[in-house]
């Protein structure tokens, strides 16, 4: 048995065979190239026993011999795959589950019933490029290219996969070489095995990537603060490279928001717990900021696609003016588009942060056993308090005092995002609920916002849309008014508590 360590990406660049092995001449490293043909077959059940304990079972052809594998049960931490991998040689092309040590199964799993019940899946046919890289410091990585199909029942999808593994040495070394893979290749982190996919093509569904819920994280009283932190960036990169998948396969907005959400949720773990990170950490936390700031004018293009969209619930009143229509698809027209969004997140830089991200966690420094609880209790107080601060219950406030309160509200209920799973269920909600409606009202005045900013530049302002744009911000400063009130008057769910 051996545990496989490896860093699995997708591949977009051309040439990337040349530009691998010219990069790791001109760094001057040691290194030996081969190519094989690989064929592959995977087995399970039709009741799909392997897949639902999390193993796979494979027979690969090569060179003229067979081998066949079982992969158990192993480890993923944000993109790093760790499982044991059992390999046996055959000469039947047939899997033969005897072969393998009788501990890899399950109590529920019988052997002599599954070798009855197995029939072939999907088969994956791939030429595999191969490298062995020696790095200075002596670790050793098998960098492999995979080109080729995954196919099942006349279906069938294309492989374009870079992997590296670690044959010996350090994890840390593994990461040094992949970013500096990144300088000359355009890759992103892949969420989803080549066995994953042909289930899919089986099934004749499309791939199923993960969305997990990002309103809270899966943190809980029984972490220390130093693994509240990990558990929850581990999550958040998970969620990442998911939403990325979906963004990859059908550009969107709503997708791309998503991607921005997970970026800020990251960036503000590493505000909360910054007292207890390495120096390193905020080098990591200015490149998340960089990304950030970078996609800040989504929220402005999901406006602008809320206003120019002919179903959209403006729409109807901004046919007043032909001009101002013509002039908000004028502003759409000069945001970033989905090519540039998909180079952006193949990019080195880009791929640098996300594998630091990584070695952060891998490096992890669990000496703070402090108690999550006061810490999270003390985080929320802290963000809560600051927002409307000078305001008191009763007072009604402008749309720029609104406004002005933007981000610091989307910190604190990022706050709540973080400790949400430490408190009552149903308390945390209550609470939430009109501080949600603020964010959401908010997000309403600077789309009104971005329509009175354009009538200053009309020639002619129509005045019924004039008169319609002054109405709706003030009927909308009224329901904020309202919400806030409740808000402010609500019971911190965190308080009092044990």
């Amino acid at each position: 048995m051996v545990t496989e360590i490896e860093l699995k990406y997708f591949v977009t660049s051309d040439n990337t065979q040349e530009k691998i092995t010219q990069l790791f001449t001109t760094e001057q490293l040691s290194f030996s190239c081969v190519t094989k043909q690989l064929s592959n077959c995977y087995y399970d059940t039709t009741h799909l026993d392997f897949r639902h304990h999390d193993m796979g079972l494979r027979i690969r052809g090569c060179d003229g011999k067979l081998e066949q594998t079982i992969k158990t049960a192993g480890v993923v931490i944000a993109g790093l795959h760790q499982r044991p991998e059992y390999n046996v040689d055959i000469t039947n092309n047939f899997p033969e589950l005897s072969l393998f040590p009788n501990e890899i199964w399950q109590p529920t799993q019988q052997v002599e019933q599954l070798q009855e019940s197995l029939i072939p899946l999907f088969s994956t046919d791939f030429s595999r490029v191969i490298w062995l890289v020696t790095l200075v410091s002596g670790s050793v990585v098998e960098v492999a290219f995979d080109q080729g199909d995954i196919s099942s029942d006349g279906r069938s999808v294309k492989i374009c996969e870079l992997e590296l593994e670690l044959v010996s040495g350090t994890t840390s070394d593994l990461l040094l070489l992949a970013k500096l893979l990144f300088s000359v290749v355009l890759v992103r982190p892949s969420s989803q095995s080549k066995a994953a996919r042909g289930y899919g093509l089986w099934k004749n569904t499309p791939v199923n990537y993960k969305r997990n819920i990002t309103d809270i994280l899966p943190i809980d009283r029984s972490h220390s603060i130093s693994n509240a932190f990990s558990t929850g960036i581990n999550h958040c990169l998970v969620n990442l490279h998911d939403h990325i998948e979906h963004y990859i396969t059908a550009p969107s907005l709503v997708e791309l928001e998503k991607i921005t959400e997970t970026l800020a949720l990251i960036r503000h773990g590493f505000w909360l717990f910054a007292d207890y990170l390495p120096e390193g950490a905020v080098k990591i936390r200015d490149e998340l900021s960089y990304f950030v700031h970078l996609l800040s004018w989504v929220d402005n293009a999901v406006n602008l696609q809320e206003l120019t969209n002919k179903t959209g619930n403006y729409r109807g009143k901004l046919n007043y003016s032909e001009q101002l229509v013509a002039q908000l698809k004028i502003e759409k027209r000069r945001l970033p588009t989905s090519e540039n969004v998909i180079e952006l997140l193949h990019g080195q830089r880009f791929n640098t942060l996300q594998a630091d991200l990584l070695a952060m966690l891998l490096t992890e420094d669990s000496h703070f056993s402090d108690l999550l609880l006061p810490f999270a209790q003390q985080s929320l107080t802290n963000s809560m308090s600051v927002l409307f601060a000078d305001s008191t219950p009763g007072q009604s406030l402008t749309r720029e005092q609104y406004l002005s309160q933007a981000k610091l509200l989307n910190r604190s209920l990022l706050t709540g995002t973080w400790f949400g799973l430490l408190f009552d269920e149903e308390e945390r909600k209550q609470y939430r609920t009109p501080w949600l409606d603020i964010q959401q009202g908010i997000s309403e005045l600077q789309t009104l916002w971005i329509i009175h900013q354009q009538l200053q530049t009309l020639d002619e302002k129509p005045k019924k849309l004039v008169l319609w744009q002054g109405s709706k911000v003030e009927g909308l400063l009224i329901a904020l008014d309202s919400s806030r009130n409740m808000a402010l008057l609500t019971k911190s769910y965190w308080l009092d508590e044990s």
